[in-house]
């Protein structure tokens, strides 16, 4: 065999058993790497999304705020103008049952 005992032989297969489950953990490494990668990517990109919906739900509250306030002023100014119709109609009323009174 050359010169080569069996413990040699068994002290290089040991090596090269180190060696290859070396290798092996390195790529298992890596790979998980790149699996971590991919989900953090992933969870990136949902944020990003998450974060455009409640960019446009903002936008969407601040429209309905700026609406409400007008309708505010709408109900305001009706309100305001049923009043003087009512006041206008008791005017009416009195003025009225005063001529009925007057024409009896």
């Amino acid at each position: 065999m050359n010169g080569w005992t069996f413990t040699d032989w068994l002290s290089l297969l040991s090596a090269l058993g180190v060696i290859v489950a070396l290798v092996c953990n390195l790529r298992s490494l890596r790979d998980k790497d790149a699996r971590k990668a991919g989900e953090l990517t992933e969870m990136r990109s949902d944020i990003k999304h998450i974060r455009g919906q409640v960019d446009k739900t903002d936008l969407l509250i601040a429209d309905m705020r700026v609406q409400l306030g007008d309708f505010r002023d709408r109900i305001t100014r009706l309100e305001e103008s049923v009043k003087n119709a009512h006041h206008r109609l008791t005017t009416l009323e009195t003025a009225e049952k005063e001529l009925e009174a007057e024409l009896r």
